[in-house]
């Protein structure tokens, strides 16, 4: 589903804290938005200009989670930046206009979008719970690929169901009695006998050798995943499932989250 179910991303899984030297701060610090760092070298390919940084907040799109966005300071010069992503083992920060000084090893302040992280990460979330709470209602079902984009993210399984209409009915009740559960959401690192005892119930292999990034909702098999989540359920917010297709061997489940994240109704 992303870097987190049974996925064809698998290769985003184990997610080392840092790619050729840059050090992913947001894998310990997901709730730092403003920090320093240094550039360590600019570029220009068909998505634009791009900074490389020492270390970095921002979240590369990938796993199917969006990018971060936000800015990044070079002195009085300020960069908005709209994409993020991995490219050839580089973080590229793809930044709005030309960045003409090109001295390596320049201090910059960079700020990560407070409003974009924080939905990204909700929907990032809701994705892994109504996976998990699907898979433990049937059998016929097995979660293959989440796309956590805002305003038209879903779920996709493989398989059918034999009634989607009375599935439907148990996976609102259950999605609504876990998020008022308050029920934690944790990020472990396991060790290589641990992904191995999780590699176990899942599709794809994990990598060797290293440590294995998962998230852990409580009452539910842990999953890989190198995205960012909420600390417990309740800071979702309201999820409204939108409709299910379930046919020629694919089901998917489609929804949305409210921007209002105190009452936890499902729609």
């Amino acid at each position: 589903m992303c870097a987190i179910y049974r996925t064809k991303f698998n290769r985003e899984v184990s997610h080392p804290n840092y790619v050729n030297m840059t050090i992913l701060q947001y894998l310990q610090h997901p709730d730092l938005l403003k920090a320093s760092s240094v550039i360590t070298s600019s570029g220009n390919d068909v998505r634009g200009v791009y900074l490389i940084l020492e270390s970095s907040l921002f979240y590369p799109q990938g796993g199917g989670q969006p990018a971060d966005q936000g800015k990044i300071c070079v002195g009085k010069d300020v960069y908005n930046v709209f994409d993020v992503r991995n490219v050839d083992g580089e973080v590229r920060h793809y930044i709005d206009k030309d960045y003409f000084n090109r001295t390596q090893n320049r201090s910059v302040e960079i700020h990560v979008d407070e409003y974009r992280r924080d939905i990204n990460t909700r929907y990032h979330s809701a994705g892994h719970l109504i996976a998990a709470i699907a898979e433990n209602l049937s059998s016929e079902i097995v979660a293959m690929k989440g796309h956590q984009f805002p305003g038209e993210a879903y779920v996709e399984f493989s398989g059918v169901l034999a009634d989607a209409e009375n599935f439907m009915m148990q996976m609102k009740k259950v999605l609504n009695d876990k998020l008022n559960s308050n029920s934690p959401v944790v990020i472990k690192n396991l060790d290589a006998e641990q992904a191995e005892i999780i590699e176990k119930g899942l599709l794809y292999k994990v990598p060797k050798n290293e440590n294995l990034r998962v998230c852990c909702i409580e009452g539910f098999t842990p999953t890989p995943c190198g995205g960012t989540h909420v600390k417990n359920l309740r800071e979702i917010g309201p999820i409204n499932i939108i409709k299910c297709k379930s046919k020629k061997g694919k089901t998917k489940i489609f929804y949305n989250l409210s921007k209002d994240k105190q009452t936890n109704t499902i729609n």
